[in-house]
């Protein structure tokens, strides 16, 4: 183990703190996660390279071509029986012939590959926090986009495998590269079906694979064993009935412009004329341009009350299905839905976005990370946790609204909560912030106010005011910068004589706020505990607004008015 990782750490907290790897193989025992020492140079060396012949070559003809429902049950029985080369063909070329497909899978990928991952700690002791801070470096990593990417490609096929080529670059084990191996060169245990295993001529149970060698990702979509989860296999029936659909759509686009041609020949016509007129009606079709005898005619029927709207549809409604396994909803492939419907079908999409992430970091903790920090810090040493967070979206508008409503009522909101909601950083330090305008004090005029005409009175307190700002008495050390508490130091700058009046009032109104406001609060404090929803609390309030205990603030702010009227008029 790395001695400088473990400075200050006592014997205690380097192995008997971590225990046993907590990581469960297939088999649901502790899965080893080193290599024995006389396998560790061939870490560095591709193992699952492909072969020009043997178990691993990529020559392989088309599953596609030729495909009928026959075959592709023939097929799918197969692959549950141990054959899955003509399976994985299979899906390979879905994703290349239909397009529709292709794009919703491309789609399910991207939102995990475009998700930056977070790092969480074994725990709070400093040598878990810096093997974390390790193992972050090692995720940052510019390859870590597409292995995501490679590793996914199991959700169509079941299972995905990427070799991990290791480099011992200043005595450390790194990760440099994750080459994607085609699933052809992988099979799975006979027993159980569930442990992927290198394809070998002559067992057919194949090799174990070694360990800290290969990332192996089984989406689990369904129950059951994983080949039998690829989407690839639920919607192989739509690939194929589409693509007989689109064939004989073809086929009826080909004559549709064309109408059918009928020849008709008088009962007493020979032999030769018969095959004249056939000839005929063979032959206006590309030489628009025929001779036959007067007796003979040919009529021209179009093919009217018969478009295209039946392939289309159907096309349509395979398409949607295969929407519907995929993403989980139609609205955001398809353009058959309103707004509406796409906010609550992007909520599904989001529960499958959720569960993807889940099991991608749990199959990159297991083969990825857990190796890692085996093979660096030793096996006693828990490793850290990847995570794919994904962030709810939320609604701005209706959030910033209801924090100006109950902030001011008393609500104690995080700002960190405030700012991971809005998606925004905390600001660092020397950066500018934006703040909000500056609200001018009543009778004094702030820098943005127009100026008064000149046939209005000025009084002598906002003549003061201006004189007070012109000579800068603004611009001395003040509690507060904003106009209200300019306004209040100019005051308090005058030589006035009712000014200890005045502090005397505002004292007194300021002692006796709890006996004036407190029936008021209390009383929307107890809706706001009431309440469920911001709904519930804003017909509350409507409701309660007429029965507010209001008397001893209309008696306190008619006692205040009376005594600054007697100050003023003194």
């Amino acid at each position: 183990m790395d001695a400088s990782i473990l400075n200050g750490e006592s014997e205690g907290d380097r192995t008997g703190m971590h225990g046993p790897s907590p990581i469960l193989g297939p088999d649901g025992q502790p899965m080893r996660r080193l290599p024995a020492p006389s396998q560790r140079k061939s870490l560095s060396d591709e193992i699952a390279r492909p072969q020009l012949i043997g178990a691993r070559q990529l020559w392989d003809t088309s599953t596609v071509s030729g495909l009928t429902p026959e075959r592709l049950a023939v097929l799918l029985r197969e692959t549950v029986r141990g054959d899955i080369r003509a399976f994985i063909m299979l899906a390979e070329e879905m994703e290349e012939r239909d397009l529709h497909y292709a794009s919703v899978m491309g789609t399910r990928k991207r939102v995990l590959s475009g998700l930056k991952p977070s790092i969480t700690p074994a725990s709070e002791k400093r040598v878990d926090k810096k093997i974390a801070e390790d193992v972050r470096d090692l995720i940052e990593n510019e390859a870590l986009p597409d292995l995501i990417e490679d590793l996914l490609d199991g959700l169509g096929k079941g299972f995905s495998v990427c070799e991990i080529m290791w480099s011992t670059v200043g005595g450390k084990w790194t990760p440099v590269a994750f080459p994607w191996r085609d699933q052809k060169f992988f099979t799975f245990d006979y027993i159980s079906r569930s442990e992927v295993r290198m394809a070998e001529f002559g067992t057919i149970d194949g090799l174990e694979l070694p360990p800290g060698k290969f990332i192996v990702h089984t989406p689990k979509l369904k129950s059951g064993i994983p080949i039998r989860g690829g989407l690839a296999r639920l919607a192989a029936w739509a690939f194929l009935f589409k693509s007989f659909t689109l064939k004989d759509w073809m086929t009826f686009l080909d004559v549709y412009g064309m109408p059918v041609r009928v020849g008709k020949y008088h009962p007493a016509a020979t032999a030769d004329e018969r095959r004249s007129l056939l000839r005929a009606v063979a032959g206006i079709a590309t030489d628009a341009a025929a001779i036959i005898p007067e007796s003979m005619a040919i009529e021209f029927i179009e093919a009217k009350g018969f478009a295209d709207k039946p392939f289309e549809t159907f096309a349509k409604y395979l398409d949607e299905q295969v929407s519907k396994a995929v993403l989980g909803q139609t609205s955001s492939a398809d353009d058959s839905a309103t707004v509406g419907q796409a906010r609550i079908h992007d909520e599904v999409r989001r529960d499958i976005q959720q569960a993807d992430a889940r099991q991608l970091a749990a199959s990159l903790n297991t083969y990825l990370i857990g190796p890692y920090v085996a093979m660096n810090y030793g096996e006693n040493v828990r490793a850290p946790k990847i995570e794919f967070p994904i962030a709810e979206p939320q609604d701005i508008l209706a959030l910033s609204a209801a924090l100006q409503r109950t902030v001011p009522l008393g609500l104690k909101v995080s700002q960190e909560q405030v700012r991971e909601k809005l998606g925004l950083r905390e600001p660092e330090e020397g950066e500018e912030l934006l703040t909000p305008p500056p609200v001018a004090a009543p009778g004094v005029p702030s820098d943005t106010d127009p100026p008064a005409p000149e046939n209005q009175g000025t009084t002598d307190y906002s003549r003061t005011s201006q004189r007070f700002r012109a000579e800068g008495v603004f611009a001395g050390p003040q509690q507060c910068a904003c106009a209200n508490c300019r306004a209040l130091a100019a005051a308090g700058a005058l030589d006035d004589p009712h000014n200890a009046d005045v502090d005397a009032l505002d004292a007194s109104g300021a002692a006796d706020w709890q006996r004036q406001i407190g029936p008021m609060k209390d009383a929307i404090s107890a809706l706001m505990k009431r309440s469920k929803s911001l709904a519930e609390f804003e017909a509350g309030l409507k409701q309660l607004y007429a029965g507010l205990e209001t008397s001893a603030l209309e008696a306190g702010l008619a006692t205040a008015q009376m005594k600054a009227r007697g100050i003023g008029e003194g």
